[in-house]
């Protein structure tokens, strides 16, 4: 077994967290997704998906439709709406969180985006039609879940897609818990220095994601490292 590998919950996913500590951490987090990558990566995604979108019938692609599974702050669909205003496309999102205080931070987040609704959701749960949207996003919140639980996640993502997912998360591995140890150190929020390197701890390590994609059993995923310490697992078409 990985020596850095834990279960231990993170504080963040406390329901009782106070509002004020939380909305914190949410604003160091769109700031590392931003500096780190994790936006670079949706951004790359989309243009990948780009093309094809805009390759279906004239009905099919009015309004791009985008589920955010566990939004967090609301960062991502926030920046899935400045991808589609420069690219000139509608786009329609679906921001879901089960956390009652992190769902109120999002939408107050994202309330002057008229693109994006946020919504009350269990990502393990998730109250969508299959094919019901062309798009699933989830970034930062697969190591949320327990392992047992990540295979159905991707599987969701995957039905209810009709063009394509991405999953987004940490890479467990001692350099990437080296880094996120130092840099959480720079935060003054409780949570960011008690999450951040945890995080590390609960996510797959290169090995859990290979079996996790050969698991997962979806034609066409693709399964990727990115600097920092990322991985994505996607699908397109």
């Amino acid at each position: 077994m990985n020596i850095l590998q834990s279960n231990a919950a993170e504080l963040m996913d406390d329901p009782a967290r106070a509002t004020e500590e939380l909305r914190g951490s949410f604003r160091d987090l769109e700031r590392m997704n931003r500096l780190l990558g994790a936006h670079a990566i949706v951004r790359a995604y989309l243009n990948r998906v780009l093309p094809v979108w805009r390759s279906r019938p004239a009905p099919a692609r009015s309004v791009l439709t985008v589920l955010d599974v566990a939004t967090g702050g609301g960062d991502v669909p926030t920046a899935v709406a400045a991808w589609a205003a420069r690219a000139g496309i509608a786009v329609r999102i679906a921001a879901v969180e089960r956390h009652p205080t992190t769902a109120r931070l999002a939408s107050a987040a994202t309330a002057s985006c008229r693109a994006v609704t946020v919504l009350r959701a269990d990502a393990r749960t998730l109250p969508f039609r299959e094919a019901s949207v062309d798009l699933c996003l989830c970034t930062l919140a697969l190591h949320h879940l327990p392992p047992e639980e990540r295979l159905a996640l991707i599987g969701s993502l995957n039905r209810l897609a009709r063009i394509g997912f991405l999953v987004v998360d940490l890479l467990r591995c001692a350099a990437g818990y080296g880094g996120v140890w130092l840099l959480t150190r720079l935060s003054g929020n409780r949570l960011i220095r008690h999450d951040g390197p945890l995080s590390v701890r609960r996510a797959p390590s290169w090995d859990e994601y290979r079996r996790l994609a050969e698991a997962a059993g979806i034609p066409g995923l693709r399964l990727a490292r990115h600097p920092f310490f990322r991985v994505s697992l996607s699908r397109i078409g």
